[in-house]
Order: structure tokens, then C-alpha cells, then sequence
């Protein structure tokens, strides 16, 4: 996961003025069947700027990064719009106001986002999981501050929340800080939830982590220890292997976030280009 920078320029006036119309619309509706039953009806409209979502991504799952082509990819909900589950499966009304707030979606493949059985018998996948730490008041539709929530899922629109997690060698996801216990548990109940540390992304952050190692090899002896001993050919040598890392770390580079730890690991944590953390400022 990487931080991704929510482009408003992206999004067409036309749709926006489409979906001001429905929550004007919906604002009216005096009962949760009423407005989940109006949600239901319109739930095509988050579909149409489906693409835009994904240009701010790189055409990637905002969660786990994968480049995956064929993947059928969900406009998720990061606040559930209809109902919200602890994972205890206990039942809270959903973020019915925010159904058609582009701001509460998140471009997701469909392993991180629906619901799949493991093999231990757990449901994995966000689904309408969206649970908060204890003693956190949930926002609901009389009181719509979301910010005195603690949610317990990494948000990768937050550009904090990112950096809780890094990645080892063998591909799996880790927290940044495991000492800590809130970051230890946010990151835990994120694997667990976005299904993570599914095999099929696990092997392909391995492959990464091995393609960076080969670069960072390659760039150590791209050129002499010395720069008087330094030719023509070794200053654009070096000028292409600053390019590759580009390729390797940048937004839309897949599985950005296993490059970057290798590269913090190997000592060239300077060397990681993270530009769309710069867009948010």
C-alpha cells in the first residue's frame, strides 16, 4: 500500500453535478430501509468514473497494488454505504450519507474487497467490514463527524497511515513499528480484512523484492569508487540506473511498497521517488 493522492481535477463536473442531485434526493428519505433501498437503486453511478479512480492509482487496487488487467475491479466504499460490521460480525448502520461522496471511494481488486473463506474458515476480504478500536464513536447519520473515529483499517488516502506498513523479503506485509501496539494491530487488521497476505500477492512482492536486489547490485557498480576514474559512459550508466528506480518505486509502479522497503533495507532510502506524496501538500 501506498499513499494515492484523491485528484478532484479527475472527476467530470457532469457527474458531480449527477450525484449532488441524488444526495439531495437522498437527504429527504426518512428511514434507513428508505435510503438503502433509494442507495440500492442508483448503485450504478460510482461505476462511471470507475476509470478516473484508477488513473489516480496508476491503474492499480488502492490496497494491495496489484497491476492485475483481468482483475474485475470494485468501486469500494471505504465507509460501508449501507452497513458496517465489527468483526464480530456486529451489525452497525451504514454511511448511507456518503454513497455518492467520491471521496469515500477507493478502487479495489476483488480479492481484497469480497468476502472469500480461507482455509482456517475465516472471511477474508473488506466486504462491509469496517471495524473501529474500542471505545470509538462511530459516526452515524444524526452525527456525520467521521473524525472522531479510530478506524482500524489503513487508509491508503491518508498519507499517514502507508507508512504504518512496509514488507520483508519473503513478500509479507509486516508493520513499520511491530513495538507499537496500535500500529502492530491497524496493521494486522488490515492484512487480515484486504486479504493481504494472499499467496498470489505474496509471490509477486517476492519477485520484486528479487528485482530490486538485482538493481541495487547493478547501481553499486555502475560506476568507480573514484570520480576521477569516472568516464562518459559511466555518468549515463548511472543516469539510466536512476531512472530504472523511477520505474521501480514510483506511483505507478506495481507493488511500489515492496521496492521502497528493499531499498530502506539495502540503506538507499534516499533514492525512493514518492512524488505523489508531494501532490498532497
Amino acid at each position: 500500500m501506498i499513499f494515492v493522492f484523491q485528484d478532484a481535477s479527475k472527476i467530470p463536473e457532469g457527474w458531480l453535478g449527477k450525484v449532488a442531485d441524488l444526495q439531495v434526493k437522498l437527504e429527504k428519505l426518512q428511514t434507513p430501509q428508505e435510503r438503502k433501498t433509494f442507495i440500492d437503486a442508483h448503485s450504478g453511478v460510482w461505476g462511471e468514473i470507475k476509470e478516473q479512480l484508477l488513473e489516480m492509482s496508476g491503474h492499480k487496487c488502492w490496497y494491495s497494488e496489484a497491476p492485475d488487467a483481468v482483475s474485475d475491479w470494485h468501486v469500494d466504499h471505504f465507509r460501508p454505504k449501507k452497513r458496517a460490521l465489527d468483526e464480530d460480525r456486529t451489525v452497525h448502520e451504514g454511511y448511507h450519507w456518503l454513497a455518492f461522496d467520491w471521496m469515500n471511494y477507493r478502487i479495489a481488486g476483488s480479492y481484497p474487497n469480497s468476502p472469500h473463506r480461507s482455509d482456517e474458515g475465516q472471511t477474508r476480504g473488506k466486504w462491509d467490514f469496517f471495524p473501529l478500536a474500542r471505545g470509538s464513536v462511530r459516526a452515524s447519520w444524526e452525527n456525520r463527524d467521521c473524525s472522531q473515529e479510530i478506524c482500524l483499517l489503513l487508509d491508503p488516502t491518508n498519507p499517514r497511515d502507508p507508512k504504518l506498513m512496509t514488507f520483508d523479503e519473503r513478500g509479507h506485509p509486516i508493520p513499520t513499528t511491530p513495538y507499537l501496539g496500535v500500529v502492530r494491530q491497524r496493521v494486522e487488521t488490515t492484512v487480515r480484512l484486504l486479504n493481504l497476505d494472499h499467496a498470489r500477492l505474496v509471490r509477486a512482492r517476492k519477485q520484486i523484492w528479487r528485482e530490486t536486489v538485482d538493481w541495487i547490485e547493478e547501481f553499486r557498480q555502475s560506476c568507480p569508487e573514484s570520480f576521477d576514474e569516472c568516464t562518459a559512459c559511466d555518468h549515463k550508466r548511472l543516469g539510466r540506473m536512476i531512472e530504472k528506480v523511477g520505474e521501480l518505486t514510483g506511483p505507478g509502479s506495481r507493488y511500489a511498497a515492496t521496492a521502497r522497503a528493499c531499498l530502506r533495507v539495502n540503506g538507499l532510502s534516499e533514492l525512493i521517488q514518492a512524488p505523489e506524496e508531494a501532490a498532497a501538500l
